[in-house]
C-alpha cells in the first residue's frame, strides 16, 4: 500500500526511502586519495568514517559505490532507531534490497537483536549472509544515533563475526559505542578521521569554481584555512558571498573555528529568507520527515507546494527521502538550528505544531508517526485515545512497538488508564520480549498505587483492576519464573475478578518460526508434567475463552503437542483438531500456528502407520507456505519430512540433504537452528561422521540445556547414546541415555523414546538389567516404571519386557527395589514414590523375602543371578 509515496507493509511498516542512496544534489569534487583508502579498507570488516557534521562523508561513500560499482546494502538511520528492534529491521531490509531471501531467514529473529539474548539470533543473521556466497557493503549512516548499549554490544558482535565478503561502513559523527581499536589492532577495521576529510585547498579551489564564484588562489586558500576544510563551511561562507559584492572584505572578517561562527553561518543563509519562508522553515522544523501535505496541515501555508519547491531548488539543507522527490527532511544541523530558532519564538506555539502532526498523521493511518507527534507535544489524552482505538491492530504487531509506544507515557498517567499501564508492564514480560525486571518495578507500582488509591475506586472498577493484576503477575510466572503451578494460580483470580474477560493490548509472539510451538517456550523441571501442564491448560483456556477466544488456537496446539511427548496420541489428535479450528480463524500471522500443527499431525499419521499420508500433509503445508511467500515455513515442512521418512527407515532423503545443506559441525549455532542442526547431527551419524557428530552434539546440548529446553535436550541425548552404541562404547552409551530419561521423566515425556525406534529401545532393555544389577543408580536417576512405561508402549514388546527378576516382584516392589539400589532412605523412597514410609517398609521386607536375602547386599547378589539365568536361557533383544 502506498500513502503520499511511502510504502506501507501490512505490518511494522518501513519508510522505503531510507533504504536508498542519497542522491546527489551538486557538484561533486574528485576526491582519489580517499577513493583509494575505502578501497583499501574492503580486505577487513569494519570501515569507520567518524567526522563532524558537514565533512561530506554521506556524499564521499555514495559516490564511491556508485563509481565503482560495488553492491551496497545502504540504511540511513534516525535516532527512532535507537530503539526497539527497528534498527535491526532496516538493517534487514536493506541486505534484503540486494539479496530478497535474506528477509524471510532472518525476520523471526529480528525482535531479538535489541534484548540481552541477542547472540542467539545474530548467528542466524550471520549464517544466512555466510550462504550468500556474495560480496556486499552495508552503509549505515548516521550511526552516531545509536546509543543504546545492547544494540551497541549487539552490532559488535555482528562485526566480530562478519563472514567472508561482507564488510561493513559506519558513518558517524562520533566514536561508535563499541571498541573499533581493538578490531583495528588485528587488521579487521579502518577508518577516516577528521583530518582525513577536510578539503585540501586544491579540493577548495575546485569547489569554488563549481560554484561559479570567481574567487583567486589567495582568497579560496584563505577559506579553506579559516574552516579548517569545514565543507558545509565553506557550502554555507558560498551562499552567504552571493549577496556580498566586495568579497575579499567578508573572507578577510570570516571566522571559521568556533561555534559562533557556525551558528553565524546558518543565520546568514537564514536571515537572507523572506518572512513567509523563515515562518515555514521555522513551524516545520518538529518534522522528522515531511511533504507538501503535511506541511500545510502544520504551518497552515495554501502556499506549502511553491515553498517546497522554492527550497528544493535552492538546495536549502534539506535531503530528498525518495526518487520522486516527495518526501524530505531537513539537513540535521539545519532543523537543529531552526529548533532553536523555534524557541526563541514567542509566538508559535510547539505544542500545537505536534498537535497538528499528529493529527495529519492520524488522518493518513500513519499511527506510529500520529502517536509519537502526540507524545513529544504532550498531547497524552490523544495518544491515549488512539492507543485504545488500535487495540485489534496492535494484536498484529510486535511487542516491542507496543513497548516503545507505551514507555514515553509517564507512568502516574498510565496508571490512570490501567488498560495501558498493564499493557505495557504485560508487554515488558510476555514471550521475554523486553526487560522483565522493568516489568515486576511496574508491578510494585500497581500495588502501590492500589494500596493508596483503590478506596476511591467503585467495585466494578477495582476488579477490573486486580484481574489486570494478575493477568500480568501469571505472565510473569510463565516467561520470568518458568513456574507454571504459580502461573495458574494467578490465573485463576484473573476469572475471579473478571468472569467475562478483560481488556488489554496483546502484541503479537516475537519469536521465530519454529516446527514445534512448544519448545519455544523455557520449560521449568517438571512444569510440563500431566499434574501441572494440564490444569494449567485447562485454567488458561477459561481465560482465553473471556479475553479473546482467538488465543485458543495456540492453547490448545501447545497442549497438544505436550499431549503427544505424553504419548497420549488420541488426546493430541483431538486438540490439535480443535486448535485448527482457531488458528483458521486468525488472520494474523498464522504461519507460525499453522506450521506446527502440520506437523504434529504428520507424527500422528506417521505413528498410525500412514506415512504416506503424513508425507502428504507436509507437502500440501509447502505448498501453502509457497503461496503466503514464507520461505522458512517451506523449510522446516520438507525438513520434517525427511525426519519422519529417516525415523521410520528410509535414510535415502537424509542422506541427499546431508550432501547440499551447506550446514558444518563447526558452525555457531542459534537456538532457533537446532531442529536443523538435530538432523544434521542424525545424518553424520547416519554416515558414521562421529568426531563431527560428537562435537556438534556436545554444542547442541549444552545450547539445549542452557534455554531450559528438555525435548530438544532428551533428543540430543538419544542421539549421542546411538552414536556411542554405534562405536561400542556401550557404557557411555547407557550413561547419555540415563540423563535422557531424567530430562524426561519430570515431564513424563514417553513419546521422544518411542520416536527414536529400535536402537533406543534395545538401550532400554540393556539399562534395565544394569539397574537391576545395581548400576546407574542415585538419588536423581531414572526409575525403572518411568523405563517400563516408555516399553509397555512398544508394539510387540511385552514378553521381552519381563525378566525373571520383574516376573518375580510386583511392580510397587520393583520401584521400591530401584529405590534400595540407588541408596535412598526409606522416607525419600517414600516421597519419591508418593506413598507412607510404612508401605515402603512392607515391600522392602517382602523383596527381601523373595530373594531369600536378609539385606540389600544380598538382595543385590541374589538380582544378578536371576539377570544371568536370564541371559542364557534366552536371547538378548
Amino acid at each position: 500500500m502506498m500513502i503520499n509515496g511511502t510504502e506501507l507493509g501490512a505490518q511494522e511498516p518501513l519508510l522505503h526511502s531510507k533504504l536508498t542512496v542519497p542522491r546527489t544534489v551538486s557538484t561533486l569534487i574528485p576526491r582519489p586519495r580517499l577513493s583509494e583508502r575505502l578501497m583499501d579498507a574492503m580486505s577487513g570488516n569494519v570501515t569507520l568514517i567518524c567526522a563532524p557534521a558537514g565533512f561530506g562523508k554521506t556524499t564521499l561513500v555514495s559516490e564511491w559505490l556508485l563509481q565503482h560499482g560495488k553492491q551496497a546494502a545502504w540504511v540511513s538511520l534516525d535516532s527512532g532507531d535507537n530503539q526497539g528492534s527497528r534498527f535491526w529491521r532496516y538493517i534487514s531490509a536493506a541486505i534484503a534490497e540486494v539479496f530478497p531471501a535474506y528477509w524471510e531467514e532472518v525476520k523471526p529473529v529480528l525482535p531479538l537483536l535489541h534484548t540481552e539474548g541477542y547472540e542467539q539470533g545474530l548467528i542466524v543473521c550471520l549464517n544466512t549472509l555466510g550462504r550468500l556466497n556474495e560480496e556486499l557493503i552495508l552503509v549505515l549512516d548516521d550511526f552516531h544515533v545509536i546509543q543504546n548499549e545492547i544494540l551497541s554490544a549487539s552490532f559488535s558482535y555482528f562485526v566480530d563475526h562478519l563472514p567472508r565478503g561482507i564488510h561493513v561502513c559506519l558513518i558517524s559523527r562520533t566514536e561508535p559505542g563499541f571498541s573499533v581499536a581493538r578490531m583495528e589492532a588485528r587488521q579487521l577495521a579502518s577508518r577516516l578521521h577528521t583530518e582525513d576529510m577536510r578539503f585540501t585547498e586544491k579540493e577548495g579551489a575546485q569547489f569554488f569554481q563549481s560554484t561559479e564564484l570567481l574567487l583567486n588562489e589567495e582568497l579560496s586558500s584563505a577559506l579553506v584555512r579559516k574552516t579548517e576544510g569545514w565543507i558545509t563551511g565553506l557550502k554555507l561562507a558560498s551562499i552567504a558571498m552571493r549577496r556580498q559584492e566586495n568579497k575579499e572584505p567578508f573572507i578577510r572578517h570570516f571566522a571559521g573555528d568556533s561555534r559562533e561562527v557556525k551558528q553565524y553561518l546558518f543565520e546568514e543563509v537564514f536571515s537572507v529568507q523572506n518572512d513567509r519562508m523563515k515562518q515555514f522553515l521555522l513551524t516545520n522544523s518538529i518534522l522528522k520527515r515531511w511533504n507538501v501535505s503535511l506541511c500545510m496541515a502544520v504551518s497552515g501555508f495554501e502556499d506549502s507546494r511553491e515553498l517546497v519547491e522554492s527550497i528544493e531548488r535552492s538546495h536549502l539543507f534539506v535531503v530528498a527521502l525518495d526518487d520522486k522527490g516527495e518526501w524530505f527532511r531537513f539537513h540535521h544541523l539545519f532543523s537543529e538550528f531552526l529548533q532553536r530558532r523555534l524557541e526563541q519564538e514567542k509566538d508559535i506555539h510547539k505544542e500545537l505544531l505536534y498537535k497538528a502532526a499528529g493529527d495529519w498523521c492520524s488522518e493518513q493511518r500513519l499511527a506510529e508517526e500520529a502517536v509519537e507527534y502526540y507524545l513529544q507535544g504532550q498531547y497524552y489524552e490523544q495518544a491515549v485515545l488512539l492507543l485504545r482505538e488500535m487495540t485489534s491492530r496492535v494484536v498484529d504487531w510486535e511487542w516491542s512497538n507496543l513497548q516503545k509506544w507505551l514507555s514515553v507515557i509517564p507512568s502516574d498517567i498510565l496508571l490512570q488508564h490501567p488498560v495501558l499501564f498493564f499493557s505495557y508492564a504485560n508487554s515488558l514480560i510476555a514471550e521475554e520480549s523486553g526487560d522483565i525486571t522493568e516489568g515486576e518495578e511496574l508491578l510494585h507500582q500497581a500495588d502501590a498505587w492500589y494500596a493508596e488509591s483503590s478506596g476511591a475506586l467503585s467495585e466494578v472498577l477495582r476488579h477490573e483492576y486486580l484481574a489486570m493484576l494478575h493477568y500480568v503477575r501469571g505472565t510473569l510466572m510463565v516467561f520470568g519464573r518458568n513456574d507454571l503451578k504459580l502461573a495458574k494460580e494467578e490465573y485463576e483470580q484473573v476469572v475471579r475478578y473478571a468472569p467475562n474477560g478483560i481488556k488489554m493490548l496483546f502484541g503479537q509472539p516475537e519469536k521465530p518460526l519454529q516446527p514445534i510451538t512448544v519448545k519455544t517456550y523455557k520449560i521449568g523441571r517438571g512444569h510440563a508434567s500431566k499434574a501441572i501442564a494440564a490444569p494449567y491448560t485447562m485454567q488458561m483456556a477459561e481465560v482465553y475463552q473471556a479475553v479473546n477466544p482467538i488465543f485458543l488456537g495456540k492453547l490448545f496446539l501447545n497442549h497438544a503437542e505436550v499431549l503427544y511427548y505424553w504419548n497420549d496420541l488420541s488426546a493430541a489428535a483431538d486438540y490439535v483438531s480443535k486448535a485448527m479450528t482457531w488458528i483458521g480463524q486468525n488472520p494474523n500471522r498464522p504461519e507460525h500456528d499453522l506450521v506446527a500443527s502440520w506437523i504434529l499431525q504428520a507424527k500422528l499419521k506417521a505413528a498410525e502407520g500412514h506415512m504416506l499420508e503424513a508425507l502428504e500433509l507436509l507437502e500440501g503445508g509447502q505448498r501453502r507456505m509457497k503461496w503466503m511467500d514464507i520461505p522458512r515455513g517451506m523449510e522446516i515442512l520438507h525438513l520434517e519430512g525427511i525426519r519422519l521418512q529417516l525415523q521410520y527407515g528410509d535414510p535415502a532423503a537424509a542422506l541427499a540433504w546431508g550432501e547440499q545443506c551447506q550446514l558444518s559441525s563447526r558452525d555457531r549455532v542459534s537456538v532457533f537452528e537446532l531442529f536443523d542442526y538435530q538432523l544434521f547431527a542424525r545424518v553424520l551419524v547416519l554416515q558414521g561422521r562421529w568426531d563431527e557428530a560428537e562435537e556438534l552434539l556436545d554444542r547442541l546440548l549444552y545450547l539445549a540445556e542452557s534455554e531450559m529446553r528438555p525435548i530438544d535436550a532428551a533428543e540430543i541425548l538419544c542421539i549421542t547414546a546411538v552414536m556411542l552404541q554405534s562405536r561400542e562404547e556401550h557404557r557411555k552409551a547407557l550413561i547419555q541415555l540415563e540423563e535422557a530419561l531424567q530430562v524426561s521423566e519430570a515431564n513424563d515425556f514417553t513419546r521422544i523414546f518411542l520416536d527414536e525406534g529400535a536402537p533406543v529401545i534395545e538401550l532400554l532393555h540393556e539399562l534395565i538389567r544394569a539397574k537391576q544389577q545395581g548400576r546407574y543408580r542415585g538419588k536423581d536417576s531414572a526409575s525403572l516404571s518411568f523405563i517400563r512405561s516408555i516399553l509397555a508402549a512398544v508394539d510387540g514388546m511385552a514378553e521381552s519386557v519381563n525378566s525373571p527378576l520383574e516376573a518375580l516382584l510386583t511392580s510397587r516392589e520393583m520401584d521400591v527395589f530401584q529405590g534400595l539400589l540407588d541408596h535412598l532412605s526409606g522416607r525419600e523412597i517414600a516421597e519419591k514414590l508418593n506413598v507412607t514410609y510404612e508401605t515402603v517398609k512392607t515391600h522392602r521386607k517382602r523383596i527381601y523375602s523373595k530373594l531369600n536375602a536378609t539385606n540389600l547386599g544380598e538382595a543385590i547378589i541374589q538380582a544378578e543371578k536371576l539377570s544371568d539365568l536370564k541371559r542364557t536361557n534366552k536371547p538378548q533383544i
